[in-house]
C-alpha cells in the first residue's frame, strides 16, 4: 500500500530562493517529517531520527536538485519513499510525499498532513527567516 499526500502551497519569495531553502535537508525534513529530534547532514546525505506514535524511527536519504524541483529519497526502519518539492508557477510550489504503506505510514500521514498545514500557514514567514539566517 503507497500513501501519497500532496499539497499546493502559495508563496510570496521567489521560486528558486524558496526551492534552495528547501534543498537543505536541515530546514525541510523537520518541518515535514513528523518529531523530528535529530538530523545529521553531510552534503547531499541526511540521516534523522524521530518518533511517530510512541516508535522511533530512523531515515538515511539523500537530496536530487532538479530543474524546478528538489527530491528527497529515503529509506526508514519504517519503510521508504520519495519527496518533491516543484515549483508550479512563480507563486506555487507542490510538496509531494509517497510513503510505502505500513500502519504507522497511516499515522505518520495525518502527523504530516498536519506539519503541511502548519507550513502552508507559516511559509513566508519561515522562508523569510532562513534569507535572513543564509543572506540570500
Amino acid at each position: 500500500m503507497m500513501m501519497k499526500l500532496e499539497r499546493e502551497i502559495k508563496i510570496s519569495h521567489p521560486v528558486d530562493v524558496v526551492l534552495q531553502i528547501f534543498a537543505d535537508p536541515s530546514f525541510t525534513i523537520p518541518r515535514i517529517f513528523p518529531n523530528v529530534n535529530r538530523i545529521k547532514v553531510d552534503g547531499e546525505k541526511f540521516e534523522a531520527e524521530g518518533k511517530v506514535a510512541l516508535s522511533s524511527y530512523h531515515s538515511t536519504g539523500r537530496v536530487f536538485l532538479g530543474y524546478n524541483e528538489v527530491k528527497y529519497v529515503y529509506d526508514s526502519d519504517k519503510g521508504g519513499g520519495v519527496l518533491k518539492i516543484s515549483k508550479v508557477d512563480e507563486n506555487v510550489i507542490r510538496i509531494t510525499l509517497e510513503h510505502d504503506g505500513s500502519l504507522l505510514a497511516r499515522i505518520g500521514s495525518i502527523i504530516v498532513n498536519s506539519n503541511l498545514n502548519k507550513l502552508e500557514k507559516n511559509i513566508n514567514e519561515e522562508i523569510r527567516l532562513e534569507r535572513i539566517k543564509r543572506k540570500i
